[in-house]
């Protein structure tokens, strides 16, 4: 049977501990705990500090009038922001609806009208079978072979012609 959970394992007889596993502390969750105090969050390292006005530093005031310059400027730079990307995003929205949206309209249209096409091929030549890796076209139970036509582009007029050569050579 092997140590039980929560023990530490005896190392094997005749063999060296390995370093870093038993003999050396682990940092992070792993550690063994610290006594004194919790730390709390104002304890944290921080890299902020505040300016200190009552140091008898004599640009007080310049230091005030350029945070008030300094945020005059960020509310004007933030206010230019958003007009400027109020403007791209009216000429996206125009240019959306008066070229992409009728583009993709017109192309639903046509794949839509394909798809009709290819139903009524299907429907009046249910025998009209093809061959997808030797790229034929060919009828059920027939010998002859045709080349596969742009499926995209094919007429009801265009199979029925080659439906009839198929048949009679």
């Amino acid at each position: 049977m092997g140590p039980q959970p929560g023990t530490q394992a005896q190392p094997q007889p005749g063999t060296q501990a390995q370093p870093g596993w038993a003999a050396e502390p682990q940092g992070g969750w792993a550690a063994e705990p610290q006594a004194g105090p919790l730390p709390t969050p104002g304890s944290r390292r921080s890299n902020y500090q505040p300016r200190n006005y009552s140091s008898g530093d004599t640009s007080f005031g310049d230091s005030i009038g350029n945070d008030i310059a300094g945020a005059v400027l960020g509310a004007a730079a933030g206010a230019a922001a958003r007009f400027l990307g109020r403007q791209a995003g009216r000429r996206l929205q125009d240019r959306l609806t008066q070229q992409v949206l009728p583009a993709m309209a017109a192309k639903q249209q046509n794949m839509q009208t394909m798809l009709q096409t290819q139903i009524a091929i299907a429907e009046r030549h249910p025998d009209l079978c093809a061959c997808l890796n030797d790229q034929v076209i060919f009828l059920t139970g027939g010998s002859r072979t045709l080349p596969m036509p742009n499926l995209m582009t094919v007429t009801v007029e265009q199979a029925d012609a080659m439906v009839t050569r198929l048949r009679d050579g």
